[in-house]
């Protein structure tokens, strides 16, 4: 089956990023165009047929996102009850029904993920999900790039800022 695994990143790394809606805005319509670009020029999408992709693309964007907050949200109160006071019982009381709805969340994005593969999929030849493949790697990389050069603009923004060893809050951080 047709995946697009490395379409997840650059998603992540543009919802986590902390922007005015304005320039919000801004990024979303250069996201389109983007992908509108590499949909016509590598992928050999028709204007109409790149569009209907894109839009879909961006719905699947909209509701990632979500499940993304949601998931933080959840990963905030781990850290704040595994790093709180406690016993070891008490934190896995807690823990427990939070737990629950993190791996309820997660089941929801590789859905998201596989309904959105299976729609565009739709609207693609299978020599045009062949290129859509090849492309992917293209527009993740680019797009990544895009992103560090922008993160280096601001201050204190770093793709590793204040996180430890596998992505979570040192303590003392937030």
């Amino acid at each position: 089956m047709f995946r697009l695994p490395t379409l997840l990143l650059p998603v992540l790394l543009i919802a986590a990023l902390p922007v005015a809606r304005a320039q919000s805005e801004d990024e979303g319509r250069l996201l389109y165009r983007f992908r509108m670009n590499h949909l016509e020029q590598n992928v050999g999408l028709p204007a109409d047929q790149a569009r209907v992709v894109v839009e879909r693309w961006a719905r699947y964007d909209r509701d990632l996102f979500e499940k993304a907050r949601q998931i933080r949200e959840i990963r905030g109160r781990f850290n704040d009850i595994l790093l709180g006071p406690g016993s070891e019982e008490e934190k896995n009381a807690k823990v427990g029904p939070l737990l629950d709805q993190f791996v309820a969340l997660r089941h929801q994005q590789m859905n998201l993920k596989l309904q959105f593969e299976d729609d565009i999929r739709v609207h693609l030849s299978p020599a045009q999900q062949v290129r859509l493949i090849l492309q992917v790697d293209e527009m993740q990389r680019r797009m990544v790039e895009a992103l560090r050069q922008g993160l280096g603009n601001r201050p204190g923004m770093g793709l590793g800022n204040r996180q430890g060893p596998g992505g979570g809050l040192r303590r003392g951080g937030r």
